[in-house]
């Protein structure tokens, strides 16, 4: 495609009637897209990685046919006493009470609520304190990315066209585990447009980050994660199709975990990207995230992605025989010097345990980031296609990225699947004799507002440049990744350190992160703009 009119007529063939402005949207989003239509169709195409498949295949071989059940996993061990001091001693009307109080002090700080849920909330915790044997996270608030539906409650996804979206019918499968368990969602936070678009949605405007209000708090779990890092919540439920929970981890000083491929129901979720979309938690520390993830993760029987795998917290005082694998290049050239120490500060920890560092590098990791944003944008367009009529109310930036994913020859697509699979095999060598690879969850500290550059070594990039550059590594294979501050920058924000463990390894990575703040303070740094 090389004009506006071709464009148009390839919208009309498709049956799309754009205005004008849609269709200069198109051909500006084709122009940016032809990086990765060149990088696609500069891959040798070998007849055995034929079948797109197989990139599933990978994810569904690594399951284990027997494993704890998330109750047992949770409420046994270290688990019961994560909860426990999640709990604390106040009533639960208290603890939710003044939860929904400090969320209004930092919403007219940060912009970071879409819907507060007062009397939902506050019934759920009066029910809470009639209960003689409390629950394992009973009265515990905690916040919803507004993607997630909340039963009773519109889920806006943070578009105009959904502003006046009815109430969810039924809570998303993740939301109704932690409800089953006596946890009670207090918000609805601010995302980007449809989990896709860009840092300033029309509906709501961008969350400020709790470190600087003059900077993001990153997308596109962008309220979850200020009100988690500012204290008005100890957790919340996040979705991550490219970074999006990983990447405001990092630039809010959270841990956040994208799990694997299939491990936690995406039932009840706004869908956006059925190959890359992973819902999951973000928390101050590992262990509530190993919390949450025990009670969230297994069937629901009807997200057909999901099967049982199994999940048991290990032993985190001693890393012995654990093998960790540093890759460089791409991952770690365009990357702030400050992101490499604490990178480089986490592998000292965790070698100091009795872990073992060991080579291991990803060749085409360069090429991820392209073709797995060329995946998300063709499938977000399939999925937006019934509401073409009303693109002109969406964000720009989400209708470019629909727009390069119609112009997505299916033929690159399938290739793109294809690429996962290679990317897999790339992956399997370096687990092979690696348990975990270790790189920076993001090149810089928080993008600055209203422009969103990031700063690395002192120059200034375009954020889109530099934010997922190791994130999507774990999307588009599959793999889970967590998240884990490692410090702050100069400039006073957090660092991060991304940790990727094989297709349902999810342990491993978490059993290193809580050795690591076991002997660490990072997690627990307030930002200056807490409540």
């Amino acid at each position: 495609m090389s004009s506006v009119e071709e464009l148009g007529a390839l919208a009309a063939r498709l049956g799309y009637t754009l205005d004008p402005c849609q269709v200069k949207d198109m051909s500006e989003a084709v122009a940016g897209a032809e990086p990765a239509a060149a990088v696609l169709r500069a891959l040798p195409v070998r007849p055995e990685d034929a079948d797109p498949m197989r990139g599933d295949a990978w994810l569904s071989g690594r399951v284990s046919a027997s494993g704890p059940s998330r109750a047992r996993a949770a409420e046994t061990g270290e688990f019961g006493d994560v909860a426990r001091d999640l709990r604390g001693t106040v009533s639960a009307r208290d603890r939710v009470g003044e939860a929904l109080d400090r969320l209004g002090r930092l919403h007219a700080e940060l912009n970071c609520t879409i819907r507060v849920l007062r009397e939902r909330a506050l019934d759920m915790a009066a029910e809470s304190d009639r209960r003689e044997v409390p629950r394992l996270l009973e009265g515990v608030p905690f916040a919803v990315k507004d993607v997630i539906d909340v039963e009773g409650v519109p889920t806006t996804a943070a578009s105009r066209t959904r502003a006046d979206a009815p109430p969810a019918t039924e809570s998303a499968t993740v939301v109704a585990r932690l409800e089953a368990h006596g946890a009670i969602p207090i918000s609805k936070d601010a995302t980007t447009e449809f989990a896709v678009g860009g840092p300033h949605p029309p509906l709501t405007g961008a969350c400020r980050n709790p470190w600087d209000r003059e900077r993001w708090a990153g997308g596109s779990s962008t309220g979850t994660a200020a009100a988690v890092a500012a204290g008005v919540v100890p957790f919340g439920l996040g979705t991550d199709v490219g970074g999006s929970i990983r990447l405001p981890a990092a630039w809010c000083g959270l841990t956040g975990l994208k799990p694997t491929a299939g491990a936690i129901p995406r039932t009840g979720v706004v869908p956006l990207s059925w190959t890359t979309e992973a819902v999951g938690p973000l928390a101050r520390d590992a262990r509530t995230v190993a919390l949450l993830f025990a009670l969230l993760r297994g069937p629901d029987g009807r997200d057909l992605r999901v099967r049982e795998s199994p999940f048991e917290s290990g032993d985190a005082t001693d890393l012995r025989g654990l093998r960790i694998a540093l890759p460089g290049g791409y991952l770690t050239e365009l990357c702030d010097a400050a992101v490499r120490a604490g990178v480089a500060h986490l592998a000292d920890v965790l070698a100091d345990a009795g872990a073992e560092i060991v080579p291991g590098e990803i060749p085409s990791a360069a090429q991820a980031l392209p073709i797995g944003y060329q995946i998300v944008f063709t499938e977000a367009a399939a999925l937006h296609r019934i509401d073409a009529a009303r693109w002109c109310d969406y964000d720009p930036v989400t209708v470019k990225r629909i727009s390069q994913g119609i112009a997505t020859p299916a033929s690159d697509y399938l290739r793109a699947l294809q690429f996962r699979a290679e990317l897999q095999a790339e992956l399997d060598a370096v687990f092979a004799r690696a348990d975990l690879v270790v790189v920076p969850t993001t090149p810089a500290t928080a993008p600055r507002l209203p422009d969103c550059t990031v700063t690395v070594d002192g120059e200034q990039y375009p954020l889109y440049a530099a934010q997922s550059r190791a994130t999507m590594l774990g999307n588009l294979t599959g793999a889970p990744g967590l998240a884990v501050p490692t410090g702050l920058a100069p400039d006073g924000c957090p660092v991060s350190a991304l940790l990727i463990a094989p297709p349902h390894g999810e342990a491993t990575a978490l059993r290193a992160a809580q050795l690591f703040q076991d002997r660490t303070d990072h997690h627990t740094r307030m930002p200056p703009i807490a409540v």
